[in-house]
């Protein structure tokens, strides 16, 4: 009688062990957990079975983290918007969730509005956020994971895939004691009692209406426990700004919502500046239907606040949209105003999130951001980043918490092309024998020559070239050590004359020293690559 093992008959020999190829869906059946953690080894979600992270890998000094200097009171806990409402040109941006929900990674949100028109949280204090739970037929589900750069008894920011979400299960790699905590727009931070660098690896539900969905038919007065506080002269000049744009008494919150993404879907980019300056800035620019997506979702989250409905503005390294609140969800609104093009630093074999479909209607020639998101997984990109899929995309060793002032291209950092990843050893930006832009000159000054961790380092400088305008070029701003080790802190990029001028942060993990401030861009369609220091 022949013995079968594995399919071969026993005369072809004993056979001690076959490999059979793990399969996702019977660990999904089974409810089997991920070797070495209690995380489940698989996850059924509307874009697929999506496997679990191996949490046995340990993290690398060489790779992008979150965290270090951004946390609650960090330059990047609120927002002011710039006048530069041209169109950039590439924007870079890595995804630590699965499925990845690229370009929408939530990382920095703001509720409520200053007195100087600057996006603010309402309320810094952090709750607990409770890990536990179980998954309602109306989540998505989502693994994360990402580089973490922890600093003692002190939270710094890590991004989550959607509002409301849930944390069922966290572990990192090496293990320590951490709590996560949110603010009150949903910003997510994570607290350790020690300074370390780790893999988060989290399992993450959040209610699938989040991510689109319909808006509930709502009264004003259910939604006005959510809503903030407005200074009285930024709700004179938005409650302007909605009646020209159409917004009457009459109408509900619902319809209210639907007027206002019809309308500030209908920006477009202008190389013209607005004039205005100062809180008349905001006005200009949704009256004259101005810029890209930072542009539309700053002033929709102040219109929208003023006549009655609770609403953020979400941001990241590429993009930015808004958040409505109907009084049970909060829902995603992409306004569009998207870059032309987006690298991607993250393995784009992993499936993309599938929303729900978009209740509203786009016009002709917009750019939204799932549209950049498509064309460039189908641009044949090679994969980048740290090869966990979660590599931070924003600021290299100092992590993407250190925000960019500008998400859509005016400082989306990081890049798989970025110079100062591809420094020669004499220091030099190698040159490819077939680029045939020009190459510019690139100036370089600094606001003092002396910065404490965790404190802004003012940069300036100008991009130029005598044949082609080096306008809106990203600028990568980092730090060389004594012994040769290049630190990325953020990216910036010029206005319309090639100038830049920004703040960056120093993160809190650097060692105290002396260290080289090194400027590059990898240039654009007109302008080739070049470094100052």
């Amino acid at each position: 009688m022949a013995l079968l093992v594995g399919g071969r008959a026993a005369a072809d020999g004993p056979v001690l062990h076959e490999y059979f190829e793990p399969d996702p869906k019977e660990d999904v059946m089974l409810q089997a957990t991920a070797m070495g953690s209690d995380l489940p080894a698989a996850i059924d979600t509307p874009s697929g079975v999506v496997r679990a992270p191996d949490i046995s890998r340990m993290p690398s000094q060489m790779e992008k983290a979150y965290g270090g200097s951004s946390t609650p009171e960090s330059v990047d806990a609120s927002y002011r918007i710039d006048s530069d409402t041209t169109r950039p040109d590439v924007v870079s941006y890595d995804d630590p969730f699965t499925p990845a929900v690229t370009p929408f990674k939530r990382l920095y949100a703001y509720d409520a509005v200053s007195d100087s028109l600057e996006l603010v949280v309402e309320d810094k204090s952090l709750s607990k956020l409770a890990m536990g739970g179980v998954v309602q037929v109306t989540d998505d589900q989502f693994f994360a994971d990402m580089t973490v750069d922890l600093e003692a008894d002190v939270p710094v920011r890590v991004p989550s895939p959607g509002p409301m979400a849930k944390l069922l299960k966290a572990r990192s790699q090496p293990e320590v004691r951490f709590e996560m905590l949110r603010d009150s727009a949903d910003n997510w931070f994570i607290r350790a009692e020690q300074r370390a660098r780790v893999r988060l690896v989290m399992q993450i539900a959040v209610p699938r209406d989040a991510f689109g969905g319909r808006y509930a038919d709502v009264s004003f007065a259910s939604l006005k426990p959510r809503l903030p506080s407005l200074p009285r002269s930024v709700r004179d000049d938005a409650l302007d700004v909605a009646r020209q744009v159409g917004i009457t008494a009459g109408q509900t919150p619902r319809s209210v919502v639907q007027s206002l993404v019809s309308y500030f879907r209908g920006f477009a980019p202008s190389g013209e500046r607005p004039k205005a300056g100062g809180a008349a800035l905001y006005k200009e620019l949704a009256l004259s239907k101005k810029g890209v997506c930072r542009h539309r979702a700053y002033a929709f989250v102040i219109t929208a606040l003023a006549v009655g409905v609770p609403a953020r503005m979400i941001r990241n390294e590429a993009h930015a949209w808004v958040e409505v609140w109907d009084g049970q969800i909060w829902h995603r609104v992409d306004l569009g105003g998207a870059a032309g093009r987006m690298e991607l630093e993250q393995d784009q074999s992993r499936p993309a999130h599938v929303p729900p479909n978009d209740p509203y209607s786009w016009p002709e020639g917009s750019e939204s951001g799932t549209e950049m998101a498509d064309e460039a997984r189908s641009s044949g990109q090679q994969p980048g980043g740290n090869g966990n899929g979660a590599s931070g995309g924003e600021t290299g060793d100092a992590g993407p918490g250190q925000s960019p002032s500008n998400p859509d291209g005016n400082a989306s950092s990081g890049g798989a092309a970025s110079p100062l990843s591809m420094l020669t050893q004499d220091g030099g930006v190698p040159r490819d024998d077939e680029d045939k832009r020009p190459t510019p000159d690139m100036s370089l000054k600094l606001g003092q020559p002396d910065v404490r961790r965790g404190h802004a380092l003012r940069v300036m400088g100008q991009v130029s070239s005598d044949s082609q305008s080096c306008g809106g070029v990203r600028v990568d701003v980092g730090l060389k050590s004594s012994s040769g080790e290049i630190y990325l802190l953020q990216s910036i990029a010029t206005d319309p004359e090639g100038r830049f001028d920004d703040s960056v942060m120093v993160p809190f993990h650097l060692s105290v020293g002396e260290y080289e401030v090194i400027v590059s861009t990898p240039g654009n369609e007109r302008c080739g690559a070049a470094l100052s220091r």
